[in-house]
């Protein structure tokens, strides 16, 4: 297994990112073009911490939907998959299910495809929303692309990837049928199979607003969905799961759903 490359911006000191690393950094944090701030700034994610491969870390403890930060928490299933990448949708109406439909927004939206990170956003995104779905999944996919020094548009090298995997969350109710939820992933990502660099990765968080839509995915059902947020999202720090920092900032570890009989 080739090295893992320390991504500069990552700093216990909290400094500033080089200016074009900001730049770029600022072209990804959102998912979708919806999930901006009230400004119309894109949301600046920064890491503080030296990345590392968390998979060793990642607890598999079994535990309630919430508990107290630290507890495992175990993502709700859904009740289908929709496209060919099988993106899981349906997630039920709890607290839980808005938290579990943030991650799987999130863990197929961020990615080095345009296409791909489109047809995700459109499907977590609410109707009137998908137009801007749309242009926030393009920008997001060639900001990835150009912090990995990979062309910002057309074909990918042989081997090209990247895999955002989600390691942490939170979540609190805003109203009825709106939840604030904020999803830590880790990003792994190769620039192709003649790349010698050390393969990048990196841990984010992002905080999403998501609602219920009665409307979707057919008659009598619904999902939720990522919509606008009118308030200025907070994000808490992003920390390795297993450390007091993680348990401190919130986090809850998190395990998959239990598999389909």
């Amino acid at each position: 297994m080739r090295p893992v490359a320390e991504d500069p911006t990552l700093d216990w000191d909290l400094g500033p990112p080089p200016s074009a690393r900001r730049r770029m950094l600022i072209v990804v944090v959102s998912i979708v073009g919806a999930i901006l701030l009230a400004a119309g700034a894109w949301q600046l994610l920064r890491p503080v911490f030296d990345p590392v491969d968390v998979a060793a870390s990642r607890s598999t403890e079994n535990a309630g939907s919430a508990g107290a930060a630290g507890d495992t928490v175990r993502l709700a299933a859904p009740s289908g998959y929709e496209g060919a990448a099988g993106y899981p949708v349906g997630f039920p109406r709890t607290e839980l299910g808005a938290a579990s439909a943030a991650a799987a927004a999130l863990e197929a939206a961020w990615t080095l495809d345009a296409e791909q990170a489109e047809q995700a956003a459109v499907l977590y995104a609410p109707p009137d929303q998908h137009d801007a779905a749309r242009a926030g999944a393009r920008e997001a996919a060639a900001g990835w692309r150009e912090i990995l020094g990979l062309p910002k548009e057309g074909a990918l090298p042989d081997g090209a990837a990247m895999r955002t995997r989600t390691i942490g969350v939170q979540w609190r109710a805003r109203a009825r049928d709106q939840i604030h939820v904020s999803v830590l992933v880790q990003v792994t990502a190769t620039k192709g199979v003649g790349d010698t660099d050390p393969t990048y990765s990196s841990p984010y968080a992002m905080s999403l607003l998501m609602a219920w839509h009665p409307g979707l995915r057919g008659t009598n059902r619904g999902d939720w969905v990522n919509v606008p947020d009118p308030l200025s999202a907070s994000v808490p720090p992003v920390a390795l799961p297993g450390t007091p920092e993680f348990t401190a900032a919130g986090w809850k570890p998190v395990s998959g759903p239990e598999p389909t009989p």
